[in-house]
């Protein structure tokens, strides 16, 4: 959790607990049944794909938890090594691998934390 993120949270709620869960989730019923309702959780910001967030979202409404998304901007993916600009409050340094297979560096900055309120997907037959 980013500095900028925790006083994020130290603003809003005051009191907090922070669990993290860094293991494979198999579904958003299991994260439920397994993490979320046993630990009593209230508020859970998923780093999850899609399609997990709004399963949570909606299973969230259920069991009364909310769900939360950090807002984090890409503000480039062009460095071979740490940006000059990062800022160690607001910013994560993402490795990743270009198209040509070279070392780089995603460069994302928190902007804030937003509550879930559904996820829609509107899609169409190709």
């Amino acid at each position: 959790m980013l500095p900028a993120q925790a006083g994020f949270l130290f603003e809003k709620l005051r009191n907090f607990r922070v669990e993290f869960f860094r293991d494979k989730v198999p579904s958003a019923e299991w994260l439920v049944e397994n993490v979320i309702l046993p630990k009593e959780i209230d508020i859970v910001i998923p780093v999850l794909p899609l399609s997990m967030v709004a399963r949570l979202v909606e299973l969230g409404k259920k069991h009364g938890f909310e769900v939360w998304w950090a807002q984090m901007e890409l503000l480039h993916n062009d460095y071979s090594e740490e940006c000059p600009e990062f800022d160690r409050e607001r910013d994560a340094m993402v490795p990743g691998v270009d198209s040509e297979g070279r070392r780089m560096w995603r460069h994302y900055r928190f902007r804030g934390f937003y509550r879930v309120k559904e996820v829609k997907l509107e899609l169409e037959e190709v």
